[in-house]
């Protein structure tokens, strides 16, 4: 290597480096951070690392961050991606980060998604060669694009892939901080007396004074930065000059020294150009500057180069480096420095087309215009406003929040009165952003000031609009209930008495205001609620976004236990509504509320509804969306009796809950936990002794705490726990949570008084399923809860007649766990199930015989006899099994006319109904779909031959008859491999031949 390139005193930092280079070259992805102080040779010591990554054949990408308050969000990851060639690589959901192809809001795609899609990029290009990703000036970094750091760390370890991070390390924030804690982090410090010496022989010549290396070393502490620039004022103005005073007010002497060897308009056009940013923009400069120095500003441009202050950057020319621009920044007088950033300002919005008012473009602008003080206030807050809404597209929210706080004190500076309508505005879209943004009590503290403000100011749209906003935050304190409602109330009477009210704005407020009402006080149905929420849905007739949220808010106030068929076509009408609107948000929770509602019912439709609004609700790109796909994920493990999974899952999400401060967290986590020990989970300690007397679960504390010990056996801590509990005071909502712990408790220790009240609550419900609010927990089927107090209760006939059905209804839902929990009680009672059971268990087959249940692969021959158990003492015809239609006669068509048109006609709905499914990402229901189109499509191949002729019987009976003969033997030898009582019943049981028959027998009652 040439000796002038060569890094002095780096050796065993670079062979660090070089092991993370051979592990990625052999196939091992890396991260590999470098930290130190300004000048001290992080940028060098990437360069060199990329030089022997490029001599090996790796690809090199690059991306260089900017302060925070002009950069945009993920913009090291934009540089990046701009340097991929998209002719050989599609870049998908990651194209949003180069350029703007998303509306604004909500609706932006998922961070994982765009996440792994970044990933997807890097690991297939590092399929064709090595890959080295630079990032320098990490300190700059927004949180979000470290964040993507960690998770490109993660994801492509497996890839050759070496991911090279530099920033300094006394600036560095939470989110990289936390990143340094795991990675592989070289901390770069000073050099040695020897090697200042070598860096000064190096830089200074063969003059330089090496006796004086330890002196300039401790003066430079090291940086070769500094060194190099001392030993270029030694030779430029001789080696006593660097004696004087301390390195960094020599340094900064230096550079004041060499900019004053320049032109007083090359000077002129530095400081504006240091204003402008790193990179020098002649067409921003010839605009911002005096008439006389723009015209000049090429042969400028030229002199600062000579002068070895700005230097060529590939096609662009920058500063060497920031100390230039900040020495001349701190030597620029405040007023002057002001003026210049107004001039920059107007100078790069004149030069930018309207499509090109996005990402860095708009944080610049809205940074120049803020630092240009009050004359350009108009400027710096409509700039403002526009790059916070950009970055809440963009996922950005912390950067949105950044922004509008800048824009609003713009306004508290210049004009307080005349900006109060405008500050109120700012606010509520202020509040909005802090959510998304995790940060739950700033936005309650916006809305909050916007109500006030626009009280006073007689805004009542914005105060409206706040209320709205303050309640979607969620509580669980009546107290703050009441006071948003009493504003909605306020804010309502208003807009109605102005005549001029927005009407979707209207329907929004009255629809906030009946879910409120509701939610209020969830033990009665409001009859205003109810009033509101009609008033709503009838005003909301040509917008859909008001129409879905109209039609939630009707279904909130019919929301109470065994209204869940009402509910249903509401909810498909509002999910019409949000997809016609294009609302995400409303998409989602009309899924959520689809599943609670189909689940309850027992329809195993509804988990599927339920994994949608998974994926929808981890889509909508904001923490609060995050948290709500991650609870009921939980959910969903808990359905399937993944208890280990489930748990995880709840704790992950009450962390995240506890961390942006959703109020709902702690109560999912509580309500999941708990009817988790139903099926063998962890036992949950409540600790509620700081719950506050107004909340209402106060007056339910006792039977909280005795549902543990009622679980696992510890009757007498239970009854301690209860005390002298009464029924009264269990809460009945619009759920059946606290009913299902009553039964529960009351089963294992209450008295019969209390064990009667609760049976006959749920009795009407029979058939049903306890769903916890949206889908925040399952406590089973109510058939089981009424069998166990049935069972308490001494009535032996109705326990096992309401757990039979339970473990029933749990096999229909699909939901195994639970329904082996409803025969586990039977077979405590010695009541197991006689009869044979042979059906669906998901993707297996249980097989129920005496109380023993196994499970079996799916296997044609076990269809079979399921058909046959479903119809005891009738005979099947063995093309019926087949799936055919029985002709009168032997020699009819396999399939007639009629027949032929009902299977082409569902294969057309088929179609278009898999189209659909694809089209909104159900995979499970297009998986199902596309199973029934094959079985169809091999029925009429079946029945059609060459040509596609019809079939005629003939043999066909015959062959059928061997084949279902067949199958069922197979199947029969399955089922004795694991439960061979079942399979010796069976053989006595079931008959083969033409027609097939199962003709139960009496079955000897065990002694």
């Amino acid at each position: 290597m040439d000796q002038d390139r060569r890094l002095v005193g780096r050796e065993a930092t670079l062979a660090a480096a070089r092991v993370a280079l051979d592990e990625v070259l052999g196939g091992a992805g890396q991260l590999l951070l470098v930290s130190g102080e300004p000048g001290i040779g992080k940028s060098a010591l990437l360069g060199e690392v990329v030089r022997t990554a490029a001599a090996q054949g790796a690809r090199v990408l690059r991306g260089t961050c900017w302060e925070a308050a002009v950069a945009p969000p993920y913009w090291p990851w934009t540089q990046v991606l701009r340097s991929v060639d998209r002719s050989t690589v599609q870049l998908g959901e990651a194209a949003r980060l180069i350029e703007r192809s998303a509306p604004d809001g909500p609706s932006a795609a998922l961070p994982f998604e765009m996440f792994d899609a970044v990933a997807r990029v890097l690991a297939e290009l590092a399929a064709h060669s090595p890959v080295a990703v630079v990032l320098d000036d990490l300190q700059w970094a927004d949180e979000a694009s470290v964040r993507l750091l960690s998770f490109l760390r993660t994801q492509l370890a497996a890839d050759r892939v070496l991911l090279l991070g530099a920033f300094r390390d006394t600036e560095s924030g939470a989110e990289l901080r936390r990143l340094t804690e795991t990675a592989q982090l070289l901390q770069l410090g000073g050099l040695t007396a020897d090697d200042v010496a070598a860096l000064m022989r190096r830089t200074g010549g063969p003059h330089a004074p090496l006796e004086r290396a330890e002196e300039i070393r401790s003066r430079c502490g090291g940086n070769p930065f500094f060194v190099r620039e001392v030993c270029r004022l030694g030779v430029a103005d001789g080696w006593d000059a660097t004696a004087a005073g301390r390195i960094p007010d020599a340094v900064l002497g230096g550079l004041r020294r060499r900019l004053g060897r320049l032109s007083a308009p090359c000077a002129a056009m530095l400081t504006a150009a240091a204003v402008a940013g790193r990179v020098v923009e002649p067409e921003v400069l010839g605009r911002a500057l005096p008439t006389g120095v723009a015209a000049g500003t090429a042969a400028l441009i030229d002199e600062a180069v000579a002068a070895r202050v700005l230097a060529p950057d590939g096609a662009r020319t920058s500063f060497v480096h920031d100390l230039y621009r900040e020495t001349l920044l701190a030597d620029c007088p405040s007023a002057r420095l002001a003026e210049l950033h107004a001039a920059v300002g107007a100078a790069l919005r004149d030069v930018t087309p309207p499509d090109a008012l996005t990402g860095d473009r708009l944080s610049r602008l809205a940074a120049h215009f803020v630092a240009a003080g009050p004359p350009a206030a108009a400027e710096a807050v409509r700039f403002s406003v526009l790059a916070a809404r950009d970055a809440t597209s963009r996922l950005g929210h912390e950067d949105a929040c950044r922004h509008y706080e800048l824009a609003l004190g713009v306004i508290d500076a210049v004009a307080p009165p005349a900006g109060s309508a405008q500050r109120t505005a700012l606010l509520v879209e202020l509040g909005a952003a802090q959510a998304r943004a995790g940060s739950a009590d700033a936005a309650r503290t916006a809305y909050d000031e916007a109500v006030r403000l626009g009280r006073a100011g007689g805004e009542w749209e914005a105060v409206a609009r706040a209320a709205i906003g303050r309640y979607g935050l969620g509580s669980r304190d009546p107290v703050e209930y009441a006071t948003v409602i009493s504003v909605l109330e306020e804010a309502d009477k208003a807009l109605a008495a102005s005549g001029t009210a927005d009407v979707a704005l209207r329907c929004s407020l009255l629809a906030t205001l009946a879910r409120a009402r509701r939610h209020a006080d969830p033990r009665r149905v409001d009859p205003e609620a109810v009033e509101a929420a009609e008033q709503a849905v009838a005003l909301a007739t040509g917008d859909p976004r008001s129409r879905a949220e109209s039609l939630l808010a009707l279904h909130d106030v019919l929301w109470v236990p065994g209204r869940a068929s009402e509910r249903l076509p509401v909810l498909d009408e509002m999910l019409a509504a949000a997809v016609a609107a294009d609302d995400p948000e409303l998409v989602a929770v009309a899924h959520q509320l689809t599943a609670t509602a189909l689940i309850e019912t027992g329809d195993p439709a509804g988990r599927l509804a339920l994994e949608r609004y998974v994926h929808l609700a981890a889509g909508l790109g904001h923490a609060r969306g995050r948290w709500g796909a991650l609870s009921r994920r939980a959910t969903l493990a808990e359905l399937a009796g993944r208890v280990e999974e489930a748990t995880d899952l709840a704790g992950a999400a009450l962390e995240l809950g506890s961390v942006i401060g959703e109020p709902d967290a702690p109560g999912c986590f509580a309500t999941l936990r708990s009817s988790l020990m139903a099926i063998g989970g962890p036992e949950l300690t409540l600790d509620l002794g700081g719950l506050d007397e107004n909340d209402q679960l106060w007056p339910v504390f006792p039977l909280i705490r005795a549902l543990a010990p009622a679980f696992r056996g510890r009757y007498e801590e239970a009854a301690e726990r209860l005390g002298d509990f009464a029924v009264q005071d269990v809460l009945q909502k619009y759920d059946l949570e606290l009913v299902a712990v009553a039964a529960t408790v009351f089963a294992a220790v209450g008295s019969d008084a209390q064990r009667t009240w609760t049976y006959e609550r749920l009795v009407p419900v029979a058939g049903l399923h306890v769903v916890v609010g949206g889908c925040a927990a399952y406590y089973g089927p109510v058939d089981h809860l009424l069998g166990e107090l049935a069972a308490a209760l001494g009535r032996r006939d109705e326990a096992v007649a309401h757990l039979t059905a339970a473990a029933r209804q749990c096999d229909r839902l699909g939901v195994a766990a639970w329904s082996r929990r409803s025969l586990d009680a039977l077979a405590r009672m010695g009541a197991g199930p006689d009869e044979p059971v042979v059906e669906r268990d998901g993707g297996t087959w249980r097989l129920a015989f005496r109380g023993r249940v196994e499970h079996l692969p799916d296997a044609k021959g076990l269809r079979d006899l399921a058909v046959l158990l479903g119809s005891p003492g009738r005979d099947v015809h063995v093309l019926t099994l087949l799936g055919r239609d029985v002709p009168p006669t032997g020699s009819d068509p396999v399939l007639d006319d009629r027949a032929m048109a009902r299977y082409r006609h569902r294969l057309g709905e088929l179609d278009g109904d898999i189209d659909e499914a694809v089209e909104f990402q159900d995979l499970h229901r297009a998986e199902r779909l596309q199973a029934e189109r094959d079985a169809l499509l091999a029925e009429l191949a079946a029945a059609t031959g060459l040509g596609g002729r019809p079939r005629r019987l003939g043999d066909e009976t015959e062959r059928a008859r061997k084949t279902v003969g067949a199958r069922i033997r197979d199947a029969l030898r399955r089922v004795d491999a694991v439960h061979p009582e079942l399979a010796e019943h069976l053989r006595a049981t079931v008959g083969v031949g033409t027609v097939c028959r199962y003709t139960p027998q009496p079955v000897p009652t065990r002694e």
